[in-house]
């Protein structure tokens, strides 16, 4: 009996790990519903639920290590907080990104001197798994993008485009050999180049495909056959890029905007502001079904909690009514000038929140804002 009820949980543990080896996409979910709980002060089960994720996952983000690091020292668990410190130096986290005030607790706790003796080993270990060859061959391809990028031609220009896809076809032959760098889990100033370096192939390729006439030129072919975007889709599900970075490199210079655009409901009547697209509600479903499918966050009201870590959360609805009921000008622009003032002098005076030390996503700066529930 003993035989078979060891059998059945290392076919388990099996099963578990080889799901979570190749489906990242509910790592990614996961890690948004943490996010949401962590806004509403919710830290505790935050904690348990990235606990839950790195037990599951071995491959994780250094940001959502932070997170769950600054979650276990507003509980004031200090052994966890050392644990995920160590995780952390081993994502590259230096001495200088522990001196902030968010470590404060844990730098005058006892854990920290055990941090402190660890810390050289770690980082050595750290330093050990990188591959600074490879590295250096990357920022050379980023400073020869830089240099084509920098002449001011932009996209549709014959030579720019072959330019910009010779070097991506270079980039590709790197990957070849290498598969995805690893430096794109650590803190590392390479993640936004290499980035960078991906936006600017799709910059090329989506701009020939909303300019049909150009597709049949032989360097707009080559573009397709290095087939970026069902590389970058499966490196995604197997957790090598997270969703931003898949989204915002696949949809630059896509005016279909697969993933929508985030947009802000200001409510007057429920006096919310609120996640929104500016899409009809069936369009609207087909883009957050596409979100979800690559572990983006929904961008609907029922995840509107994340922007509490904003001004929005202090949206002056009350003076913006009565000051709007004095605006006796029947031009509309006179009435948005005063939102907008009052919204300014919000955003300026609104100081800086405690969540802040949080990698909780750019949702909080969303310019694009409608008003319901208001007559302009």
């Amino acid at each position: 009996m003993k035989k078979i009820v060891c059998l059945f949980v290392i076919i388990c543990f099996s099963y578990n790990k080889s799901y979570s080896d190749n489906n990242y996409i509910s790592y990614y979910k996961e890690c948004n519903k943490a996010k949401l709980l962590i806004v509403n002060n919710q830290f505790s089960e935050a904690l348990d639920l990235y606990q839950q994720i790195f037990l599951e996952y071995d491959k994780n983000f250094y940001k959502d290590i932070h997170n769950a690091c600054l979650c276990a020292i507003r509980c004031e668990k200090y052994n966890i907080v050392l644990e995920l410190a160590e995780k952390l130096v081993l994502h590259g986290y230096s001495m200088d990104d522990f001196k902030s005030k968010a470590f404060l607790s844990f730098r005058e706790s006892q854990e920290w001197k055990k941090f402190n003796k660890a810390f050289p080993k770690l980082q050595k270990q750290f330093k050990s798994k990188l591959n600074l060859d490879l590295r250096r061959k990357y920022y050379q391809i980023f400073l020869e993008d830089q240099n084509i990028v920098s002449n001011g031609m932009g996209y549709g220009t014959e030579e720019n485009d072959r330019k910009l896809i010779e070097l991506s076809k270079k980039l590709h032959n790197e990957y070849i050999i290498n598969g995805m760098p690893n430096f794109l889990h650590y803190k590392d100033t390479m993640n936004l180049k290499y980035f960078i370096l991906h936006r600017h192939y799709f910059g090329v390729k989506n701009n020939a495909k909303n300019n049909l006439e150009n597709t049949k030129d032989n360097i707009y072919q080559l573009a397709n056959e290095l087939n970026w975007k069902s590389i970058l889709l499966a490196e995604l599900k197997k957790g090598n890029i997270d969703p931003q970075f898949f989204a915002n490199a696949v949809t630059y210079n896509d005016y279909k905007r697969p993933y929508g655009k985030p947009a802000l409901k200001i409510d007057f009547e429920k006096e919310k502001v609120l996640l929104h697209m500016n899409l009809k509600p069936d369009e609207m479903k087909l883009k957050n079904e596409n979100r979800k499918a690559i572990g983006l966050l929904q961008l609907n009201e029922n995840n509107s909690d994340i922007l509490k870590n904003s001004w929005y959360s202090k949206y002056p609805f009350q003076k913006i009514k009565d000051s709007l009921k004095l605006v006796t000008n029947p031009n509309p622009m006179a009435k948005l000038k005063v939102i907008r003032k009052f919204e300014s002098d919000i955003r300026k005076t609104t100081p800086k929140s405690e969540l802040d030390d949080f990698f909780l996503g750019n949702l909080s700066e969303i310019k694009e804002t409608h008003f319901h529930g208001l007559t302009l």
